[in-house]
């Protein structure tokens, strides 16, 4: 039986969650592929982690706080990286390419902002790299448009790409929570971070976003050029009078192929409830491609967490032993840069033309509705629908208006201006709705 050999670094959730499973499942593996894994080596700082790896199904050799340790081992064929963030994360995938090692990682923030260097440096040095769970933990979009849909032109995709903010807006559709009571909760289950920022605010999703570009539509983007919001101004009443209108609300993460360049946004968005994606509840992800032979997919699954990263992550090591054991050590297909250089751009926020779900906050007296009307009009904005509660003389009321079909740009010089006028006491909170 072939033997391929791993140097794991980084024992977090994710790491030990790989080594229980190269350990739990190693035996199933090798019926099913013929190779015997073998965990050489593994690197963590804190010496408690590396204390915890100590399964006899699957002894380790190495136990160090050093990465080169692992990178400059020569009888390791693959390096799994599953420390995060930017550093010293791409010093030490890069030295792995550089030592001909193939590299399996789950680092979408890098992924998403190195990409052209450390693709070359794999296709210069031959070895593989994989990211499966870069994006949708244990849903394989990553080898669909890769593999699957490879033939396809892409026209669109759709995706809730972050668990923590839809299972927030889910407890707040299901349980009338507010947002911050839905946050507590979420941290209170571990779905949540201690600091959520990178999640409730969009940025999250934006890296995925960014990967999903690419590899959909050969843009090479940075995150911080997709247009991104996040989910903290969304309040209960939102929810509930999205309901009443047939919609749900959820953070979508949208890449789509127009004649003015690929919209490429990140924000809380009303679906029709009839669309699948609006029945994808609490920490779950799902991504639906629409390609031109393919026509409309949808994958749906665990899209973070201990087992279902750990079962991807797996997967891309095994697919790389496969080819080291029985098709030599050498990745034969160079990565194609190029494709990543083509003549797409992003098309400006402000071209988008949707319709919009507005709430206002003003205090009700005459004229009020009248006055919002006619600076919508002012600016080709029409009414689909109004809302507006029973009358308090006095009192701060909302008043909720459906919009047809407007341009982003016109929509928020209106804003500008309602946000602007006397009567109206908060900032207008202002969603998008796709159909």
């Amino acid at each position: 039986m072939k033997s391929v050999s791993v140097g794991l670094i980084g024992l977090g959730t994710i790491g030990k969650g790989v080594y229980d499973a190269i350990a739990r499942n190693g035996r199933m593996i090798a019926r099913r592929t013929g190779i015997s894994l073998t965990v050489k080596g593994v690197c963590d700082k804190d010496k408690k982690a590396l204390d915890s790896i100590n399964d006899e199904k699957c002894p380790v050799k190495i136990k160090t706080a050093a990465a080169e340790d692992l990178v400059n081992d020569r009888d390791i064929d693959i390096i799994v990286e599953l420390i995060g963030g930017l550093d010293p994360a791409r010093d030490i995938i890069l030295s792995a390419l550089r030592n001909k090692k193939h590299v399996v990682t789950a680092n979408k923030a890098l992924l998403s902002s190195h990409w052209k260097e450390i693709f070359g440096t794999a296709s210069e040095n031959r070895v593989f790299v994989k990211f499966e769970a870069s994006v949708g933990g244990a849903i394989p979009i990553i080898r669909t448009l890769r593999a699957s849909l490879a033939a396809d032109n892409i026209d669109v995709i759709y995706g809730i790409l972050n668990g923590t903010t839809n299972f927030i807006l889910s407890e707040m559709s299901e349980n009338g929570c507010s947002f911050d009571r839905a946050l507590g909760i979420a941290q209170e289950k571990g779905i949540a971070e201690r600091d959520p920022e990178l999640d409730i605010s969009g940025r999250d999703s934006a890296h995925k976003l960014a990967i999903l570009s690419l590899l959909g539509f050969g843009l090479d983007v940075s995150p911080e050029d997709i247009y991104t919001e996040g989910i903290a101004d969304i309040a209960p009443q939102d929810i509930r009078n999205a309901a009443r209108w047939g919609y749900s609300v959820k953070l979508l993460a949208i890449a789509k192929n127009t004649p003015e360049g690929l919209q490429l946004r990140v924000h809380p968005t009303l679906l029709p409830s009839s669309y699948l994606l609006s029945d994808v509840r609490g920490a779950d992800n799902a991504i639906f491609v629409k390609g031109d032979l393919a026509g409309e997919s949808l994958l749906f699954g665990k899209g973070a967490g201990r087992k279902p990263t750990s079962s991807s992550v797996t997967g891309d090591i095994v697919e790389i032993a496969r080819h080291v054991a029985f098709a030599g050590k050498e990745n034969p297909f160079p990565y194609n840069l190029n494709y990543a250089s083509g003549d797409k751009s992003i098309s400006r926020i402000e071209e988008l033309s949707v319709s919009f779900y507005l709430r206002f906050s003003v205090i009700d007296e005459p004229g009020v509705l009248a006055g919002i009307s006619s600076v919508l009009a002012e600016n080709n904005i029409s009414i689909a629908n109004v809302s507006q509660e029973e009358r308090r003389e006095g009192e701060t009321v909302p008043v909720i208006i459906l919009t047809h079909r407007a341009e982003e740009g016109s929509m928020r010089k209106a804003i500008a201006v309602i946000d602007g006028l006397d009567y109206v006491s908060d900032k207008t909170v202002v969603l998008r709705i796709e159909e």
